[in-house]
């Protein structure tokens, strides 16, 4: 992305544009260099780099305890990225799956809000356009806002805002609940698992469930049952019910449940009680959707799984290798 004075940029604009560019780069984290620090963000998503994109490095476990990392897929994105070894897990996991250009998008952005230089300013504003126009996934009018934004001699942070937003919300609602269920973040989990812990699955189901490790492993062990979907139903609802505050997100959720799991003879088909698929699904027919909708049915599921693949899983070569391969804490 090189440029010369023969295209009409005059050679001071040209020098604020090269200095921009060291600014578009992968971020160090707890001092882990970037990828390359001698290659900007943008070489990235030119297609030869695609070819032979190479992977952020692993954050480390040293300095994390298990309650720290665990609390990473607690509540929204924000509890990753406002953690150093977490954005980094993050950032692997996104790079893994080809997704990594929206992160780094976010940052250069948070970099332009805080430069105080405007020609700088400017420059960095044209070089982020250039850089992720063409691998960032925005609507229309949110390009368009980009654009204008950066076309202005007068950089307006407004106008970037739609932009922010919606890649925002492409983490939060796509991306981050897949690191949540991602191996790559379990197996981190279960670096840092102290024994006690597992030891407590022994001795309480609610631990069991209540635990990404314990739930992981739980859910390896009823497939080898062909189990597997009281679980998946058990996790959908759980994020159901997680979703109280957003009114749309629950109806939509409400409804694929019932496809997913509830509809007579499909694949992953959850079995319950005649009168509680009933009463479920008429007031999904009526639009009649809060919290309590599946709560008969995640009793009638949590009994269930008690009352057999519990006790089995517990005396199983997947929970007892687990435990032979944890430390004491």
């Amino acid at each position: 992305m090189s440029r010369s004075n023969s295209n009409g940029t005059s050679r001071g604009s040209a020098e604020r544009i090269t200095r921009s560019k060291s600014l578009i780069r992968q971020p160090s984290v707890n001092n882990i260099p970037p990828t390359d620090p001698n290659k900007p963000i943008a070489g990235m998503f030119d297609g030869k780099e695609k070819v032979n994109r190479e992977q952020p490095p692993m954050p480390t476990t040293e300095g994390v305890e298990y309650p720290r990392a665990a609390s990473w897929a607690a509540g929204n994105c924000a509890n990753v990225l406002n953690d150093e070894k977490g954005k980094q897990l993050f950032r692997v996991f996104l790079f893994q799956s080809l997704a990594e250009e929206n992160l780094s998008f976010l940052e250069a952005m948070d970099k332009l809000k805080k430069m105080k230089s405007g020609d700088e300013k400017v420059a960095f504003a044209k070089e982020i356009l250039e850089t992720y126009q063409a691998s960032i996934n925005l609507s229309s009018s949110s390009m368009k806002s980009l654009r204008n934004a950066v076309a202005s001699e007068t950089l307006d942070m407004e106008e970037f805002a739609p932009a922010i937003k919606e890649v925002k919300r492409l983490l939060e609602n796509d991306q981050f609940p897949r690191f949540r269920r991602s191996e790559l973040y379990l197996q981190y989990l279960e670096e840092l698992l102290p024994r006690n812990y597992a030891e407590k699955w022994a001795q309480s189901f609610e631990s069991l469930l209540g635990n990404h490790v314990g739930r992981h492993h739980f859910r390896i062990f009823l497939r080898s049952i062909h189990a597997e979907e009281n679980l998946r139903f058990w996790e959908a609802v759980v994020e159901f019910r997680s979703s109280r505050h957003k009114a749309n997100a629950m109806n939509n959720l409400g409804r694929v449940i019932l496809s997913t799991y509830l509809a007579e003879g499909t694949a992953n088909e959850v079995f319950l009680p005649f009168g509680v698929r009933q009463v479920i699904e008429r007031r999904i027919h009526d639009n009649h959707i809060d919290i309590s909708l599946f709560d008969e049915a995640i009793k009638h599921v949590e009994q269930v799984l008690r009352n057999d693949p519990y006790v089995r899983f517990l005396q199983s070569a997947q929970y007892i290798d687990l435990l032979g391969k944890l430390k004491s804490s």
